[in-house]
């Protein structure tokens, strides 16, 4: 299997981590290609929630809601028992090395030293994760009127907890399997969950509630093929956990006017950014007029990515896939009008990074020239 995918900047490679996993924890893999299907299947659902995490540490500074994150995905295959048949379930395991039990798959920089891939974690403070017969299922989350399956709200009740200790002050710590200890160092996120599923039954459809769950289309997933794109799909997510302004628009599903000015994020996420943009708005005057609120998620995703030090036109590219290959995706795919406003929101990125990169560079030589100069003292002359 050719893993395209990229590690997140900054962190430690976790894609190409995931994609050796899959390849050195299979059994019995060789020759199958439904194999190497299931395994790149599972790749792109762990770099996306990679992404999920990286973009909701983030954007914090811009959600009404925070929490505790862990630094580190945890995964089943129950996680994709209900929309695999028994065999094709036994096909995943020996695929990718994964099993019943609750296997770390991607770790961030911020891990515990110690804990590694393929690692089982058996509780988070202290309370047991739900094992045995317990069917924890992402997709279903999102079927029927409840937002939570019965049987998956152990897990959650198990994680949730531990990030509302972490929240006061009691920090998380996990049990593995070996019987080792660790103390985990959450950062502060985005509440909400931003998911998609690789093996999800329902792979068009682009789902919300409210301000606590958005999923987006496996079809949109298992296309994205870089680090900047699955940035953008979580990012585009994370829009409906950001603003008020989005949360009542979804809500109400309301028509948005301008949903995030030119730089707004970045702003937030650059330093110093907030002074450059008065010099890109002399540029231009003009505002961005979104259709829906799906709109302003996608604004929303492009500066998200360019604050994440990424391009701002991945989302642009990974659409244009989408519709060149004609796949359904929801809401997830522009159209004209979105697409034309998406491209000038792009420009007006790049004119802000280059500006900023340009502030950045005379900040720098004026701090050089300054460490360069000698310290002249003056004193007065004694007085005779």
């Amino acid at each position: 299997m050719k893993c395209r995918l990229r590690g997140l900047a900054g962190r430690r490679a976790p894609v190409a981590a995931v994609c050796a996993m899959a390849a050195g924890l299979a059994a019995a893999q060789a020759g199958s290609v439904d194999a190497d299907a299931l395994k790149a299947r599972f790749a792109h659902e762990v770099a996306f929630r990679a992404a999920a995490i990286h973009v909701a540490w983030g954007a914090e500074a811009l959600c009404d809601h925070v929490t505790e994150i862990e630094p580190f995905v945890l995964w089943s295959v129950h996680a994709a028992r209900r929309s695999l048949s028994a065999a094709e379930l036994e096909q995943l395991r020996l695929a990718t090395g994964m099993d019943g039990r609750w296997r770390v798959v991607w770790l961030d920089e911020a891990a515990p030293d110690g804990l590694n891939l393929g690692d089982v974690v058996t509780a988070v403070n202290d309370r047991p994760l739900p094992g045995g017969n317990t069917r924890f299922d992402p997709t279903a989350v999102f079927s029927g009127n409840s937002p939570l399956a019965n049987d998956d709200q152990g897990f959650w009740d198990v994680l949730l907890k531990a990030r509302e200790q972490a929240a006061e002050g009691v920090a998380m710590h996990i049990t593995l399997a070996d019987g080792r200890r660790l103390a985990v160092d959450t950062q502060t996120g985005c509440a909400g969950s931003v998911t998609a599923s690789a093996f999800d039954s329902r792979p068009d459809e682009f789902w919300r509630l409210g301000n606590q769950r958005a999923r987006i289309p496996a079809n949109a997933m298992l296309e994205a093929n870089s680090r900047d794109e699955f940035l953008w799909l979580a990012a585009f997510g994370t829009y409906f956990q950001a603003s008020r302004a989005a949360i009542g628009g979804v809500r109400q599903n309301e028509s948005l006017g301008t949903a995030f000015t030119i730089g707004k994020v970045l702003a937030l996420a650059l330093p110093g950014g907030n002074l450059l943009l008065s010099s890109v708005e002399v540029l231009t005057q003009r505002t961005l007029e979104v259709d829906r609120v799906v709109g302003g998620a996608g604004l929303f995703a492009n500066e998200v990515v360019a604050a994440l030090g990424g391009d701002p036109a991945a989302g642009l590219r990974l659409n244009q896939r989408l519709g060149a290959r004609g796949l359904k995706v929801d809401a997830l795919l522009m159209s004209d009008f979105r697409r034309s406003s998406s491209a000038e929101h792009v420009r007006q990125l790049t004119l802000l990074r280059a500006a900023q990169a340009a502030a950045e560079a005379v900040a720098d030589k004026a701090e050089d020239e300054g460490a360069a100069r000698p310290n002249l003292e003056v004193r007065a002359l004694p007085v005779r």
